[in-house]
């Protein structure tokens, strides 16, 4: 795991190398999304809001650009069964590396990956029947790869993105608790809506 941080992080780095422009900034934002489940008679929810925020840099060359990006980011899902509700709250640390096209500097289309490593699990249920005492951080990847793609504006030093975002590699396990199999296999499928302020611009 501390290879592939590495890795990424050299990565983001290196895009600053060569660049014709450069900007460097923070953003905020919500993710609307869904988590999915292949646990038996527990159906998915209604969609759920998370938050997200963090920093990112991008730099530019004949109208392309790599952006990359490090975000604090939540996976929300709620799960409705016959004996009650519950919602599972995910938190990240992703580091993102943006690729796309700025049309006139104004307008951007981008995609890239996501690795995601998973700083917190909580459960929250409606009643004692289908809280489950077994839920952990352990029972989640310590990280998984990601994919966004979407478009922006820019405006001055305002830039406005929204995203789709879904998971490529698994985000949960499945144990062994006192010869019981529990499954936490988790799914994310995200909307994500973000607006970001640029304090370097050159």
């Amino acid at each position: 795991m501390k290879r592939i941080v590495f890795v990424v992080t050299a990565l983001l780095m290196g895009t600053f190398v060569f660049a014709q422009g450069l900007q460097v900034g923070a953003r905020l934002g919500v993710n609307r999304g869904t988590l999915s489940t292949a646990i038996p008679n527990v159906n998915e929810g209604p969609v759920q809001t998370g938050f997200t925020g963090g920093a990112f840099g991008r730099v530019s060359l004949l109208g392309f650009f790599a952006q990359p990006e490090l975000m604090y980011a939540q996976h929300v899902g709620k799960f409705e069964t016959a004996a009650g509700n519950y919602t599972n709250k995910l938190n990240y640390f992703d580091m993102n590396l943006m690729v796309g096209y700025s049309l006139m500097g104004v307008v951007r289309l981008n995609i890239g990956p996501s690795l995601g490593m998973l700083m917190s699990a909580k459960q929250d249920a409606t009643n004692a029947t289908v809280d489950d005492p077994d839920f952990n951080k352990s029972n989640f990847e310590s990280s998984y790869w990601g994919l966004q793609f979407g478009g922006g504006v820019d405006v001055g030093k305002i830039c406005i993105d929204i995203r789709w975002i879904s998971n490529m590699t698994e985000m949960g396990k499945v144990i062994n608790v006192n010869g019981i199999s529990k499954d936490y296999t988790t799914n994310s499928r995200q909307l994500m809506f973000s607006i970001g302020y640029k304090f370097i611009k050159i």
